[in-house]
């Protein structure tokens, strides 16, 4: 059975095709720098298609009811992590923004984890930011970045290009510096193997 989920590292994840739609990307607001920099290699596979053809067809109730089948599938492997994460590749395009934030909001009333990183603002002002429900909105600027945080209450993430670190910010201050591999925690500067589920359950990092 083919999946809308795949696995980024331990962690069950949406990805959908990056790039111009006009190429049949999802990348509506990506700017210059973002798609230039982007780790993806500019590929997009059929497992990427396949998601976001399913998420155009579908309903949310549709689309949340195969996602929970295949996060079930996934968490029977008792090394995956219980959480959720959104585009690790792409975006949502404004065409999905009410369907996505629909279906977020089904997933949050099962109490499963989740986070993500979105140019799409107005998902990410539509989204709530709830306990262990974090969309952080992506900006190059880092003041512009801590400017919406402080004001919106809600995360936001700054990619530091040169250094391949992502700082999540919250309330206008970077809590963490995460690029995957190592973790960097700002207030206490202890510098950790990147590891979400630890993040969960300390509430730092995307979680905090």
């Amino acid at each position: 059975m083919r999946r809308i989920i795949h696995m980024d590292s331990d962690i069950p994840s949406i990805f959908f095709p990056m790039g111009n739609p006009k190429s049949g990307g999802t990348c509506e607001f990506a700017t210059k720098k973002c798609i230039e920099y982007c780790p993806s290699g500019q590929q997009i596979n059929k497992h990427e298609r396949y998601s976001l053809n399913f998420f155009k067809m579908n309903d949310a109730q549709q689309i949340f009811e195969k996602l929970l089948v295949d996060y079930n599938t996934l968490t029977k492997i008792s090394y995956n992590a219980r959480m959720l994460q959104w585009f690790v590749w792409g975006d949502c395009p404004s065409a999905l923004t009410n369907k996505v934030a629909e279906v977020i909001m089904l997933v949050n009333a099962k109490k499963i984890p989740q986070y993500g990183f979105t140019r799409n603002k107005e998902l990410w002002k539509t989204v709530p930011s709830k306990d262990e429900l974090n969309i952080g909105l992506s900006v190059d600027d880092l003041e512009e970045a801590k400017t919406l945080s402080s004001e919106s209450g809600k995360m936001t993430a700054h990619p530091d290009i040169l250094s391949g670190y992502a700082e999540m910010i919250f309330a206008g201050k970077v809590v963490t510096r995460c690029n995957g591999w190592w973790c960097s925690v700002v207030e206490t500067k202890e510098v950790r193997n990147s590891d979400c589920s630890k993040c969960l359950k300390e509430k730092t990092g995307c979680y905090s």
